[in-house]
């Protein structure tokens, strides 16, 4: 499949309600998610989750829990 290319919808899918789309989808996502290995993981992602681990381990002091960066998030918005 050629990434550029747009998806086809699925048959009937647009005619489902926003709850059966959405149930739709995390079935999906529940049968893609089953077997982690199979999911392919781009090397950018994996770079960076190696440098946020070092920039971790370089300064664990400096690392916040995820609720306060997910607070400070929120109150942006």
């Amino acid at each position: 499949m050629q990434q550029d290319a747009p998806l086809e919808e699925p048959a009937g899918f647009s005619e489902l309600s926003k709850s059966e789309q959405i149930e739709y989808l995390q079935t999906l996502w529940d049968k893609l998610s089953a077997n982690p290995d199979d999911v392919p993981v781009p090397a950018s992602h994996l770079d960076l989750a190696e440098a946020r681990l070092a920039r971790y381990r370089d300064d664990p002091a400096a690392a916040r829990p995820a609720h306060e960066i997910l607070d400070r998030l929120g109150r942006k918005s």
